[in-house]
């Protein structure tokens, strides 16, 4: 599939500008308020949001955008999915994990994706059908293939229980279990080879799309809790190395 090259010229482009924004404003007193689900909201996300927004409209303006912080629907073509600030309550605490994070999907297939922390000055790209990268290196997810080594990453969506169920089963058989509070960020670790799994129940896709299709294009593996592939509307998510999946699987779903 050949994919216009200025899509990710303006997509490297507004991550960095939003990046910028948050880097300026990092560590400094902010204005927060919070949403129906006690979610923080900041005068940062929505800068951020602002920013990415204008560029798309003025480049794409047939495109449609959906973003966590304003909304909006889905085209028949193109669709920009935007989370301005992955990790907005580590970014209020002073803590550096977080990102900027956007998709272009093609109907409801993801076409290339972007996760940029300005404070790391990581920027993660993956194009369909064309791998992934880190700063312009080529990533590939590892291949630990024993339980007994890997690292979880676990964020808890907006079903906590079912979560921590999942959880419960697997966390006696493998190294460690982790909670960074930034989705991409915990995701993207895979993708680079540094961890092996992440683990999320009802998640919002729009917290797990750019990061699980940079994962697949890292040769990781995308699914839900019973081996699904994992879709926008997917109750849960499983994104792992491949090599552990199908082991991490047979654990959720052990009576």
């Amino acid at each position: 599939m050949k994919i216009n090259p200025k899509f990710k010229r303006v997509a490297i482009l507004a991550a960095k500008q939003a990046g910028e924004i948050l880097n300026k404003n990092f560590g400094k007193r902010i204005n927060i308020s919070y949403k129906k689900d006690l979610t923080p909201l900041t005068n940062i996300d929505l800068a951020a949001n602002k920013t990415i927004i204008g560029l798309i409209r003025k480049n794409f303006p047939s495109h449609n955008i959906i973003s966590e912080e304003s909304g909006g629907t889905f085209g028949k073509e193109f669709t920009w999915i935007i989370d301005p600030i992955d990790g907005t309550t580590n970014y209020t605490l002073g803590v550096p994990l977080f990102a900027v994070s956007l998709t272009l999907i093609k109907g409801r297939e993801p076409i290339l994706s972007i996760i940029f922390n300005p404070i790391t000055k990581e920027l993660y790209f993956a194009e369909k059908g064309k791998g992934a990268y880190l700063n312009s290196q080529r990533i590939k997810v590892n291949r630990t293939n024993s339980l007994s080594r890997i690292n979880l990453h676990f964020d808890r969506g907006t079903d906590l229980e079912g979560g921590l169920k999942a959880v419960i089963k697997i966390a006696p058989r493998i190294r460690t279990v982790r909670f960074y509070g930034s989705p991409d960020s915990d995701i993207c670790s895979i993708a680079s080879g540094k961890n092996e799994g992440f683990l999320n129940s009802k998640a919002h896709y729009y917290d797990i799309i750019a990061g699980a299709f940079i994962v697949k294009e890292a040769g990781g593996k995308v699914t839900d809790f019973r081996g699904r592939d994992w879709q926008i509307n997917a109750n849960n998510v499983l994104i792992t190395n491949g090599k552990i999946h199908n082991k991490i699987i047979k654990l959720i779903n052990k009576k």
